[in-house]
């Protein structure tokens, strides 16, 4: 069993790709550059904010994409409670997991002060034991330190943790930093690419990530049905 879950945010727990691309958008039309669509912006997500203007921005001279991020950085505050949801049955799915005396953490590459604001509007009742995202001075994600630490401060083992995801920096992360991991694929990245980069686990439903993480579940690489 697995009794201590490390989850992404952004894809993994929450949909907030509307809130992003509304301040991405405003952000490149304050430097008059075009604007993307939501499909665009999605792959545009998953290495934090200043690889999201990056990419955005792909053309343009490195001063002016780190000019959009300090714009994003201003204009997300203004965009991220209109444009963000929690995913239909994710709170069932935390308080079954806390019924079950896991222990829960965030290990997102989402701006740390971002990621903590959300967490604690969206869940206020503070199912997780620590929160952390994308801050100054620390290696983010595909990089280990965060897992490391997260293991560290909540007194757990890699044997007994698991980092579920969206992308494939999820997976890769948990390779690095020797858990085990679990791709859910109703987020922002391309099914096909998360399977190829091999998950402990894969899950296409809420359901099935209940199943992967109970005590009766033996753990073994499930592939989503659709792709068999």
């Amino acid at each position: 069993m697995y009794s201590h879950i490390i989850f992404d945010l952004d894809g993994t727990l929450i949909e907030s790709l509307p809130g992003i691309a509304q301040a991405l958008n405003n952000a490149l039309s304050a430097h008059k550059l075009p604007t993307h669509s939501l499909d665009a912006v999605r792959g545009f997500i998953g290495d934090g904010s200043l690889v999201l203007c990056q990419r955005a921005t792909k053309d343009q001279p490195e001063s002016l994409q780190l000019a959009v991020h300090d714009t994003f950085l201003l204009e997300y505050p203004k965009a991220w409670k209109a444009g963000t949801s929690v995913f239909e049955g994710v709170l069932p799915l935390i308080a079954k997991l806390k019924s079950m005396q896991c222990t829960l953490s965030i290990l997102s590459n989402k701006p740390h002060h971002f990621t903590t604001e959300i967490v604690d509007h969206f869940f206020p009742d503070s199912p997780f034991d620590l929160v952390l995202g994308q801050r100054e001075g620390i290696a983010k994600k595909p990089d280990p330190s965060g897992v490391h630490e997260l293991l560290g401060e909540l007194d757990q083992s890699s044997a007994n943790s698991i980092l579920i995801g969206d992308s494939t920096i999820d997976i890769i992360t948990a390779r690095n930093a020797g858990i085990k991991s679990l791709a859910v694929t109703w987020g922002y990245h391309n099914k096909e690419a998360l399977l190829a980069v091999a998950p402990s686990h894969a899950a296409d439903t809420l359901d099935e990530v209940i199943e992967i993480l109970t005590p009766t579940h033996t753990p073994a690489f499930r592939q989503p049905a659709e792709l068999l």
